[in-house]
C-alpha cells in the first residue's frame, strides 16, 4: 500500500516501466477503468488511489475518450494524464526503498529515472541490494519525491498504439445440398444404400459391406457437403481404415494399432475442412432445438 497524503516521502523504486508503456499502446481507457473495477489491475494501490485512478479515468469516458488507448488520451488530456501515468506505474511497483533526507537533498526535485545508482545512493546498502533486484527482474528504477510521483513516459509523442488483433475469420455457413448437387448426393447414396441390402434381402451378408457401398456413401456426404480437398482426403482415409486386411468382427482391438495412424490423418484432414465443420456445427444448432 502507499501513501496518499502529499507530504514528501524521498524514496528509491523499482517499477515495471515497460508493462506500464505497454499499458499506454494497448489498452484503451474504459477497458483500464473496467479492469480497476473488477481487480484484474490495480491491487497495488491504495483504497484512495485506486478511487482517483477511477475519477480520472470516468472523467475521459465522459468525454469521448473511453475508447481510445491510453497514449491517445494522455497526448489529448494534459492535465490528467500525467496523473494517470503516476498511479499506473505506482500499481506496478515491484519494491521501493527510502532515501535518507542528507542523499535525498542531493537529487533532482522532479521524478526521474535513474539508469544507474547515483555514487551517493550506491554507497547505501539497501539502495543498492535493491538495483540489484530490479536489475535482475529487469525493472526500471526511479528517484521519486513522494510516493506516487513518477517520471512522465519518454518519447509518447513517437509511441504507436499497438496494432488491432485480427478479427477471426468467420466459419463459413452451412448450405444443405439443393438442385443438381442435392440429386447427385441422393443417387450415390441410394446406391450404396442398395448394394448394402440387397444381399440383405435375399438372405446373403455382403463379403465386403465396407468396400463400393460405404464408399458411395462417404462420396454422398462429401458431395452433400460440398467438401474440399481436405474432406475429400480424409473421408478417404476413414473408408481405407475400414478396408484394411485386418479390419474385420472377431478381430481383437488390440491387433488394429496399424491403423491408428490412418485414422488419425483422416480425422485432421476432415476437421481442416471448413464445410465439414460446418455441416457439424449446423447438426449441434439442430439438436440443441
Amino acid at each position: 500500500m502507499y501513501p496518499t497524503s502529499n507530504t514528501p516521502a524521498p524514496a528509491l523504486v523499482a517499477y515495471d516501466r515497460a508493462a506500464a508503456e505497454a499499458l499506454l499502446r494497448a489498452t484503451s481507457t474504459a477497458r483500464l477503468r473496467a479492469d480497476l473495477r473488477r481487480g484484474a489491475f490495480g491491487v497495488g494501490l491504495g483504497a484512495v488511489q485506486a478511487e482517483e485512478l477511477d475519477g480520472l479515468l470516468a472523467a475521459w469516458e465522459q468525454r469521448a475518450l473511453g475508447a481510445m488507448p491510453l497514449r491517445d488520451a494522455l497526448l489529448v488530456d494534459a492535465e490528467r494524464g500525467p496523473r494517470v501515468y503516476a498511479l499506473i506505474c505506482a500499481a506496478l511497483t515491484a519494491e521501493r526503498a527510502r532515501v535518507a533526507p542528507e542523499l535525498a537533498a542531493r537529487l533532482p526535485a522532479a521524478p526521474t529515472t535513474i539508469e544507474a545508482l547515483p555514487p551517493e545512493l550506491a554507497a547505501d546498502p539497501a539502495l543498492a541490494a535493491l538495483a540489484d533486484r530490479a536489475a535482475r527482474r529487469k525493472l526500471d528504477l526511479a528517484w521519486q519525491l513522494r510516493d506516487d510521483s513518477f517520471p512522465p513516459p519518454p518519447n509518447l509523442d513517437h509511441m504507436r498504439p499497438l496494432a488491432p488483433p485480427a478479427f477471426p475469420r468467420a466459419e463459413e455457413p452451412f448450405e444443405p445440398p439443393s438442385g443438381r448437387r442435392r440429386s447427385l448426393a441422393a443417387t450415390l447414396v441410394a446406391v450404396g444404400v442398395a448394394l448394402l441390402a440387397a444381399p440383405l434381402l435375399v438372405g446373403h451378408i455382403p463379403e465386403s459391406p465396407a468396400g463400393l457401398p460405404l464408399a458411395l456413401l462417404t462420396l454422398g456426404l462429401m458431395v452433400g457437403i460440398r467438401a474440399g480437398p481436405a474432406g475429400l482426403a480424409g473421408a478417404a482415409c476413414i473408408w481405407m481404415v475400414a478396408n484394411l486386411p485386418g479390419f474385420r468382427h472377431g478381430v481383437a482391438i488390440s491387433s488394429l494399432w496399424p491403423a491408428l495412424p490412418l485414422l488419425a490423418a483422416g480425422l485432421a484432414l476432415l476437421r481442416a475442412d471448413p464445410r465439414v465443420r460446418a455441416m457439424w456445427g449446423w447438426v449441434r444448432r439442430r439438436r440443441r432445438g
